[in-house]
């Protein structure tokens, strides 16, 4: 059956190609037709100019004389004769049609447009067609061509005196395209152009593009150079045909056929290919063969077809349950070495910095922050109710959209650093600082798209990072547009079609010691749907890539800080054109006055117009990175303007770290991380200006639960001394259990009051967690089944906090502890919350 269906196929492709053949054949005919028409057309007009140009050269005449002989010869009304002298150059002369609007006005020139032949072109033999390109007559302002002769006139002020003159017999292309009779019925859509030699057209039709045919071929046709001449070669030797795509991606069927009157000239015939007449084939009767042949061949091949699923489907479910877990640990590569690089990265650098504190202190800042992204991937991977389902839940809370930008900026330093890229971070218009989503999901997606973008651009690339805050269709909201620029590999339109498929990655051999196996973006992809956003994608390969995330994010029901600078006069130095609009708009909204500067030497110059009439700056805000002069020596030449009086600023989103040392000592009197975010703008000057009183010590005020007793049951003397200083540090004393058994006798054995709450941990020997707070709840008296018991345990997944749930627990917690949580939970207890 299928040799059958193959047949009828076969013969019906063969018979269309033959009818295709056939209908090329007689479009070729057609236009060889058109050639001998144009040919004894070409010739019958150049004869008529020879006849002139032989009476003008047999009798002396003057321009006058030869122009009043030409014009009593006129046969036809649209044509014309050009008379002009090229002795002298002026290539003027007369026509002997006046010109269109003036009636008495036969002058004619050249001048400005030049002969439309070149004059050692003309042939004086009999015979020779010497005709000129298509051009614009001077006189009536219509494109015409002209037939030539050299001629000799005897000048009008002296009759012994020859001149020399070119005589053009000048007629409209219109004309020309009269004669050109062609099957109009049959070929309706057919088109006819005129070109030289060089392919330029004479005579161009409204679907042939640019000004020249060759062009026209290679814009929109591949063809290399040999190509090219061979082409040029045929068109002006050869008759035949060919077919090629037009400026619509259409394919199309050019006919040619050199013009033997005028050697050079070739007429091209073009037809679209769906206007070529074709064979009727009677497709219903050979779709109904098929489609009852396909119907018997199925129907057959149905049974085998389940029965040997059937045997597959064992023998794949087991693969597939392999393959899924070595794919799956694999993948997580690419997202665990991100943080992971960086917290290698900072243990370094305050290993080596032990005596400076500050660098201490801020490295293990960043630390945490990359730790915590860490904790977050790890608690995806263990969660298997969200492997196996593969959905991911969101927990949304309040956060601060500074901190997720802090985080992108800490997280992608060591990869700025290592591989030279210029790097840029920009905040349009964010009033709302503190939204309320999933943090942590939000991080994963800002980060994974920004780690692509660093990793796949080529050292001294660069990447550019732009998030704007826009006003979103639903109350209560805003949308957020997270933007990433970079100018790395590209991706292909191919690729792009399944980037989002996991375990994809666009293979290149400039990243193929890159690790990772791509499966962040199908995580970024499937996070963003489940939080109602989109994503989308620019790219091009060799080019770069552009990632576009949208999210509509719930304002926080947090009190805005009142943020004003009204008395602060500032000063802002930067190169980029971007970051100094989106920081005036900062600026602006702090009712602060600032003035720009787009570079080192033009900051330098207003400070010293300034300080001369001493009217200082109150805070000068210098970009470190810019290219006539960096920031360092523009703030170092500063100082040496204004002395210590005017407190002077760097920023930059690049690592403070490297530059701190050097900034100090030029006289920089501090630092502020771009974007310019509006809480950090207000907070940095404000406590370099000392505007107004700190209000940052509240929020390490843990007065309200310090004095507070916590019985802790914990087998592992690491995670029991950890555990002890944190709460040490906050001024609540914990007791320790070494097993749960342990933690019931203490609690049976004590008074109501002698702990207000229990961290249970839940592997211990001789009684493990869950046991334990079964037995405590058992205990006599209203006391033990009352206090708060949090379990405090790295059994992360679903299924384990609902085993503590329904052991009679309070609360989970799981490791490694974030001493925030910890003390979240234990202003719960304090408050009466659990």
């Amino acid at each position: 059956m299928l040799g059958i269906i193959g047949f009828v196929l076969l013969h019906v492709q063969r018979a269309a190609s033959e009818s295709i053949n056939d209908e090329v054949a007689q479009f070729e005919t057609a236009t060889v037709t058109m050639e001998q028409v144009t040919a004894n057309y070409l010739e019958g007009e150049q004869n008529i100019c020879n006849v002139w140009a032989r009476y003008i050269n047999s009798e002396p005449m003057t321009i006058d004389e030869a122009a009043s002989f030409v014009r009593a010869s006129h046969v036809s009304t649209e044509n014309a004769a050009h008379i002009v002298f090229t002795d002298n150059g002026s290539l003027e002369g007369l026509s002997t049609r006046p010109k269109t609007g003036a009636e008495d006005d036969y002058a004619v020139s050249y001048k400005a447009i030049g002969l439309p032949i070149r004059l050692d072109k003309l042939d004086e033999q009999d015979g020779a067609i010497n005709v000129s390109r298509s051009y614009t007559n001077p006189m009536t302002g219509v494109q015409s061509l002209a037939f030539c002769n050299k001629i000799s006139l005897v000048d009008s002020s002296d009759r012994l005196k020859q001149r020399e003159a070119i005589l053009l017999r000048v007629i409209p292309l219109e004309k020309l395209q009269e004669k050109w009779v062609f099957p109009s019925d049959r070929y309706e859509d057919a088109e006819v152009s005129l070109v030289d030699s060089d392919s330029n057209y004479i005579i161009k039709g409204r679907n042939y593009k640019n000004s020249n045919f060759v062009e026209f071929y290679k814009s929109y046709n591949q063809i290399d150079a040999a190509g090219v001449e061979e082409l040029k070669e045929r068109l002006t030797t050869q008759s035949g045909s060919f077919f090629m795509d037009n400026s619509r991606g259409e394919e199309c069927l050019i006919a040619y056929v050199p013009i033997s009157a005028n050697k050079g000239w070739t007429i091209l015939n073009y037809i679209q290919s769906s206007s070529l007449n074709r064979s009727n084939v009677d497709w219903f009767l050979i779709g109904g063969v098929a489609c009852a042949l396909l119907f018997l061949l199925n129907f057959d091949m149905a049974f085998m077809n389940w029965f040997n699923a059937r045997l597959d489907e064992a023998a794949k479910e087991a693969e597939a349950a392999n393959r899924a877990k070595s794919d799956f640990l694999s993948a997580m590569s690419h997202d665990i070495r991100t943080p992971m690089n960086a917290i290698l990265g900072l243990t370094t650098i305050a290993q080596r910095n032990v005596d400076d504190p500050a660098i201490v202190k801020d490295s293990l800042h960043k630390i945490g922050l990359a730790s915590n992204h860490l904790l977050t991937l790890i608690n995806d991977i263990l969660d298997i109710s969200k492997v196996e389902s593969g959905k991911l839940t969101l927990t949304p809370a309040t956060f601060s959209i500074v901190e997720v930008t802090e985080n992108l900026v800490n997280i992608s330093q060591p990869m700025v650093k290592e591989k030279n890229i210029a790097f840029q971070l920009h905040a349009n218009a964010v009033e709302h600082e503190y939204l309320c989503a999933d943090q942590l999901r939000i991080n994963q997606v800002f980060i994974n798209i920004l780690s692509n973008a660093l990793k796949y651009t080529e050292p001294f690339g660069s990447v550019a990072v732009d998030l704007q805050e826009l006003e979103s269709e639903t109350p209560g909201m805003v949308r957020l547009v997270y933007r990433v620029a970079d100018t790395g590999m590209g991706m292909s339109e191919e690729f792009m079609e399944h980037m989002y498929e996991s375990f994809s990655r666009q293979t290149d051999s400039r990243v193929n010691k890159v690790q990772g196996t791509g499966l962040g973006l199908a995580i970024t992809k499937q996070m963003i749907d489940l939080m109602g956003g989109t994503i989308e994608c620019q790219s091009k390969l060799g080019e770069g890539t552009t990632f576009t995330v949208t999210l509509d994010l719930l304002i926080a029901e947090r009190e805005p800080e009142d943020m004003t600078l009204e008395s602060v006069d500032a000063l802002l130095v930067d190169d980029d054109e971007v970051f100094l609009q989106t920081a005036q708009y900062t600026f602006n909204s702090l009712d602060a006055r600032v003035e720009v500067a787009s570079s080192g030497v033009q900051a330098l110059e207003m400070v010293g117009a300034r300080h001369s009439l001493h009217d200082d700056y109150g805070v000068i805000i210098v970009d470190w990175k810019m290219p006539d002069m960096d920031g360092i020596e523009v703030v170092r030449r500063m100082r040496a303007l204004v002395g210590e009086q005017v407190p002077i600023i760097l920023v930059s989103a690049y690592d403070w770290s490297d530059i701190e040392e050097s900034a100090k000592e030029a006289g920089a009197d501090g630092f502020i991380s771009k974007p310019l975010f509006k809480s950090t703008l207000y907070r940095a000057i404000n406590e370099l200006l000392n505007l107004t009183e700190a209000t940052d010590a509240n929020e390490d005020d843990h007065s309200d639960i310090a004095g507070m007793r916590v019985l802790a049951a914990e087998d592992n003397d690491i995670n029991w001394e950890i555990l002890n200083m944190l709460l040490d540090m906050h001024g609540i004393e914990s007791v320790r259990a070494e097993n749960g058994q342990i933690a019931v006798d203490m609690l049976a054995s004590s008074q109501p009051g002698d702990y207000d709450l229990v961290f249970m941990d839940v592997q211990m020997p001789i009684m493990n967690g869950i046991e334990a707070t079964k037995a405590i709840r058992a205990l006599p008296g209203e006391w033990p089944s009352t206090i708060p018991i949090i379990a405090m345990t790295a059994d992360a997944f679903s299924e384990d906090v609902a085993k503590c749930m329904d052991a009679g627990m309070n609360g989970h917690i799981a490791k490694p502890i974030d001493i925030k949580i910890v003390l979240k939970e234990i202003r719960g207890v304090k408050e009466g919350k659990l």
